[in-house]
């Protein structure tokens, strides 16, 4: 799973990074949001994302939805073996899907002795993209963008860290974002895209809570 993120960089790469982009819709997005801390974003907040018109957004960062039984579902993620079934998810993963910006992201290692310990993950790409999807939902009794992060099986390195869940965020190479944002593009090719980034990719420590300050851009 992906529960906990980084964004912490600055803003000429950000806006460096995703070119194809409006600038002015960047420049809107940092003044508004200059001040607010990112050294960890968590489920439930509002969260940088790009939309298939190539333009930023924020967006909340849980998808809501009621069951076939009238029961209210939360989700974080969505698995990316049933994305493309799962009643919550399936038109937004054939019509919506987003880029979600990131430095890094966190993952908790269950030790012998019951405790957890806490890694920081990160990837070749400096400023990498999570593969998400995104819809309206009811938040509060205001309609709002929700996201969710899409998960996918682990290569080892995850299957160390995340030794529970034993999953992984899909990132989505700086090439492939066209393709993963195109809502034409055909579902076997967006599928192909979810495959977990090798472990010749992925680089992690462990995280170190003195050290975590920091601002986006």
């Amino acid at each position: 799973m992906c529960g906990r993120y980084k964004l912490i960089t600055e803003y000429k790469k950000i806006v460096k990074r995703y070119p194809l982009y409006a600038e002015e819709l960047w420049e809107e997005f940092y003044r508004i949001h200059r001040e607010i801390n990112r050294v960890e974003i968590f489920p439930g907040e509002l969260v940088l994302a790009i939309n298939n018109k190539y333009e930023p957004e924020m967006d909340w960062w849980t998808i809501r939805a009621e069951t076939w039984d009238g029961k209210i579902a939360n989700a974080i993620n969505a698995k990316a073996e049933t994305v493309n079934k799962v009643q919550m998810f399936r038109e937004a993963f054939q019509k919506d899907r987003v880029l979600i910006p990131a430095t890094s992201l966190f993952e908790w290692q269950l030790q012998n002795d019951g405790t957890k310990k806490k890694y920081e993950i990160w990837f070749d790409e400096p400023i990498f993209s999570f593969g998400g999807i995104a819809r309206h939902c009811e938040i509060k009794g205001e309609l709002k963008r929700c996201t969710a992060i899409i998960t996918t099986s682990p290569n080892e390195t995850f299957k160390l860290i995340h030794n529970t869940k034993q999953r992984q965020a899909v990132v989505i190479r700086e090439a492939d974002q066209e393709a993963w944002l195109d809502p034409n593009a055909k579902e076997s090719d967006v599928m192909a895209l979810m495959k977990p980034l090798p472990d010749s990719e992925t680089h992690f420590k462990e995280f170190e809570e003195e050290k975590a300050q920091g601002s986006l851009f």
